[in-house]
């Protein structure tokens, strides 16, 4: 299964206002966009009035499918969304509907959870680009996505015991420094590096190498190496533990 989990902006290229949006989650933008445009079967039945359509923006990097899906809905429905609801969403007669979305979703990459994910924004379609700016670590791409192959099985050459604790490890209970694959204990680390106040670290320093590494960027290589054990790409992610979006 493709690592690709990606959070999408449509614009109908007849209908410029809101309802001429839409927003959707993927793992496979280029199909995606061709069946919202009747190009293939499984479009949204929601999106046929206004097609056809162009795909102009997509956040990706997510660490897990439902993470993907909780930011989606919460973009869908900022108005109702715990973490977004007390912020005025009334639309502004000078926006359009695209302005209007990336307001929302400015908002939405600069408050937690999302705020500390290692996510990419990327421009698909240059001519409907507008302001918009993220957290300083998120880097904003242009041009069209390059679909993603089905990885293979991602093997390790790690320690076979915890750097801080020296007791043995498995792949289950292991994250890997992304730059020298430095192996840890989640928890150990987690405790070592946990600062006050901050129960989730932005990024983070290896107590090992020195490389500096978003943390995120750490769990999505963790639930890269858990791949081969046959259970879903939804791994576990601190992201996913939020009940509330």
């Amino acid at each position: 299964m493709s690592d690709f989990h990606g959070v999408y902006l449509l614009c109908s290229i007849e209908n410029k206002t809101v309802r001429g949006t839409y927003i959707g989650y993927t793992v496979l933008p280029g199909r995606r966009i061709l069946q919202h445009n009747r190009f293939q079967k499984g479009g949204a039945h929601k999106t046929a009035k206004y097609a056809p359509w162009d795909m102009i923006l997509c956040v990706h990097n997510f660490p897990t499918r439902t993470a993907g899906l909780r930011f989606e809905w919460a973009w869908q429905n900022p108005k109702v969304s715990v973490r977004l609801k007390m912020y005025d969403w009334q639309k502004k007669k000078s926006e359009t509907g695209v302005q209007y979305q990336i307001r929302i979703l400015e908002r939405m990459l600069n408050v937690s959870p999302w705020k500390k994910l290692p996510l990419t924004v990327q421009w698909l379609r240059n001519e409907y680009k507008v302001p918009l700016v993220p957290p300083i670590h998120m880097p904003i791409a242009h041009g069209p996505i390059e679909e993603q192959i089905d990885e293979e099985e991602l093997t390790l050459c790690s320690d076979t015991e915890c750097i801080l604790c020296k007791i043995s490890l498995s792949t289950q209970n292991s994250v890997y420094c992304v730059h020298n694959h430095c192996t840890f204990h989640l928890t150990c680390l987690a405790n070592k590096l946990t600062i006050a106040h901050e129960l989730l670290p932005l990024a983070i320093v290896c107590p090992k190498c020195g490389n500096s590494q978003l943390w995120g960027d750490m769990i999505k290589l963790r639930n890269r190496a858990r791949k081969p054990q046959k259970i879903s790409s939804d791994v576990n992610h601190w992201s996913d533990q939020l009940s509330q979006v």
